[in-house]
């Protein structure tokens, strides 16, 4: 199996918002939490798995859900043929921005938790991860990893800690230890601060990289998350 393109480059309405801020957004969709057969968020919470985005937007579609189980599964059978292919996908989105002017950006969870810092790639007898492969491009994520989040020190990978209903102690910890790790938290109305920080708008643009640090990044709560009162979407603040 080769894909052509394993990125969706501004296939979505808050990616595509990068490009008036002068960047253009690879993000990989894959299955998210269990349904591709293995578990691509490890630290889902029920909330989360219940309420993710993989059914907002074009997710919502059959086919588009059957394509990312496909990508997800390509990636469980065939992985340093997925990377090989993923390598090919982050080429052409860099060509793309250089035609069009643009700065590339990576998001490789767009629906999923995976840990890509630990995925070596056999590249010419040398084992690198994708990030080391791309030193000039910035990659970033959220994760509800706690420990990614306070281990993974890559220079061009940007890592957002995103709430859930049940990892309120991790948030606790970070939000009073770690002012530079951004809180990613799901709203029903966006409150101007919380936890004692400014909360900025995350859905002006998905450019998590660029976020001033010490804020809380507040997302509305979209598709099944608008039917959420499992406490994953915090809500009359």
């Amino acid at each position: 199996m080769r894909y052509n393109q394993l990125l969706s480059i501004n296939a979505d309405t808050k990616t595509s918002k990068g490009k008036k801020y002068g960047y253009l957004t690879g993000i990989l969709y894959l299955a998210p939490h269990k349904i591709s057969g293995r578990n691509f968020c490890p630290n889902a919470s029920k909330g989360c798995a219940e309420a993710c985005l993989y059914s907002a937007g074009r997710g919502k579609f059959t086919n588009v859900q059957q394509a990312r189980i496909n990508k997800s599964r390509y990636f469980i059978e065939h992985k340093q043929e997925f990377m090989a292919n993923l390598i090919n996908s982050i080429e052409k989105l860099i060509r793309k921005a250089d035609r069009e002017n643009l700065i590339p950006v990576v998001r490789l969870n767009g629906t999923s938790d995976i840990a890509w810092e630990n995925i070596k790639i056999n590249n010419y007898g040398y084992n690198q991860s994708i990030f080391e492969l791309f030193p000039a491009v910035q990659f970033y994520d959220y994760t509800k990893s706690y420990k990614r989040m306070i281990n993974t020190d890559i220079k061009n990978y940007h890592l957002t800690f995103s709430r859930s209903e049940s990892n309120d102690y991790e948030i606790r910890i970070l939000n009073h230890y770690e002012p530079n790790v951004n809180i990613a938290i799901v709203f029903d109305k966006l409150p101007s601060t919380y936890l004692g920080r400014k909360v900025i708008n995350g859905d002006l643009s998905d450019l998590r990289s660029k976020d001033d640090k010490n804020v809380i990044v507040g997302l509305i709560a979209k598709g099944d998350a608008k039917k959420d009162f499992s406490n994953f979407v915090v809500r009359g603040v």
